[in-house]
C-alpha cells in the first residue's frame, strides 16, 4: 500500500507541477526557460508485452503558448531500497523519451540519506556508454532555499525539500518551511492546510514542535491566518492548560509527600484531559496514595 510519506511529495508536484521547472534549475542546474508552460501527463508506460509499468508522476514542459514539448520529467518517491527500480527506472525515462521525443529527466524523491546515496549510483543495462545517473533529491543536495523571502516565491519547492530532507529540520530551516507553509495557506491553496499535516507528519518530534510553535505564534513577517491556525492555537491554550493542571497535581502530591512513582509522573504529565484533571487535583487533597488518585 502506498503510504501518505510516499505520495505527500507527489501530491505536490500533481497540485503545482511547475515546481518541477524550479527543482531542475535549484537542484540540478539545468537550464530551463522561465517563459514556458508546465503541465501533469500521463503516467502510464505500457508495453506490447502485458507487464504494465506506471511512474509515480510525469510533468511535461512546453514553450509558453506552444504544443511542442520541450523536456519531459518523471518525478518518484523512493523510501527504500528496491532493485527492482533499476529495471524500471531506465524503462521509464527511455518511454517518456521515446514518447516526447525531447530531452527528459528522471527526479527520485529520497528522504533516506542510505537510499538517496543508493539511487545516486549510476544504472548500466550492458550496452557500452549507456548508464543512467538519477537525479536524486534527497539529503546531500542542498540546501534549495536559504531565506524566508526564498520561501514565500516559491513555497512548493520549499514544502517538497522539506519533505526530502534536503537540509536537517534545525530552528532555522523550519522557519523557512514555515515562511512557505504560511505563504501557501495564505493563498486560500485548496491544500494548504494538508501540506502543512504532510510536513508535521515526517519531522521527528522535537522538530514537530518548534514547527507547530511557528505555525501556532506566526514569525515577524509570515503568520497563518487561516482556521488552520486558530485550531492551532486554541489547541495550544488546551494543552498549556492541561500541562499546568498536571503540575498542581505533582504539587499538591508533593506537599503531602506522597511518592509518585516515574511511571505514575508520566501518566499524569501526558494526560490532556481537563476533567480528569480536574478529579486528580480534588483527589490529589484526601487520597492516601498515588494509586488511589487513579482509581
Amino acid at each position: 500500500m502506498v503510504s501518505t510519506e510516499h505520495e505527500s511529495p507527489i501530491q505536490i508536484i500533481r497540485d503545482s507541477p511547475a515546481v518541477i521547472a524550479q527543482l531542475l534549475r535549484a537542484a540540478f542546474d539545468i537550464d530551463i526557460s522561465d517563459d514556458i508552460d508546465v503541465r501533469t501527463a500521463s503516467e502510464d508506460f505500457t508495453q506490447i508485452a502485458p507487464t504494465a509499468y506506471r511512474a509515480d508522476n510525469v510533468v511535461e514542459i512546453c514553450e509558453r503558448g506552444s504544443p511542442e514539448r520541450r523536456i519531459g520529467v518523471v518525478a518518484e518517491t523512493q523510501r527504500a531500497v528496491d532493485p527492482k527500480k533499476r529495471h524500471s527506472w531506465p524503462l521509464y525515462l527511455t518511454g517518456l523519451f521515446a514518447r516526447l521525443e525531447c530531452p527528459s529527466y528522471l527526479v527520485v524523491i529520497c528522504p533516506g540519506s542510505r537510499v538517496a546515496a543508493w539511487a545516486r549510483e549510476p544504472i548500466t543495462i550492458g550496452h557500452p556508454g549507456f548508464a543512467l545517473v538519477p537525479l536524486v533529491l534527497g539529503p546531500g543536495t542542498g540546501p534549495l532555499v536559504t531565506s524566508t523571502d526564498q520561501a514565500a516565491q516559491m513555497p512548493e519547492m520549499t514544502v517538497i525539500a522539506a519533505l526530502a530532507n534536503v537540509t536537517p529540520p534545525t530552528e532555522e530551516s523550519l522557519e523557512i518551511t514555515h515562511a512557505a507553509l504560511a505563504t501557501i495557506e495564505n493563498a486560500q491553496h485548496e491544500n494548504g492546510h494538508l501540506y502543512t499535516d504532510m510536513v508535521l507528519k515526517v519531522l521527528p518530534a522535537a522538530a514537530k514542535k518548534i514547527l507547530e510553535e511557528f505555525v501556532t505564534t506566526g514569525t515577524a513577517d509570515y503568520k497563518f491566518t487561516s482556521d488552520f491556525a486558530l485550531r492551532n492555537q486554541e489547541r495550544g491554550r488546551a494543552e498549556g492548560i492541561a500541562i499546568g493542571e498536571a503540575k498542581s497535581v505533582l504539587m499538591i502530591l508533593a506537599a503531602r509527600e506522597l511518592t509518585v512513582s516515574d511511571e505514575a509522573r508520566e501518566r499524569i504529565m501526558s494526560c490532556q484531559d481537563l476533567d480528569t484533571l480536574e478529579v486528580w487535583v480534588n483527589r490529589a487533597m484526601t487520597v492516601d496514595s498515588v494509586e488511589a488518585l487513579f482509581g
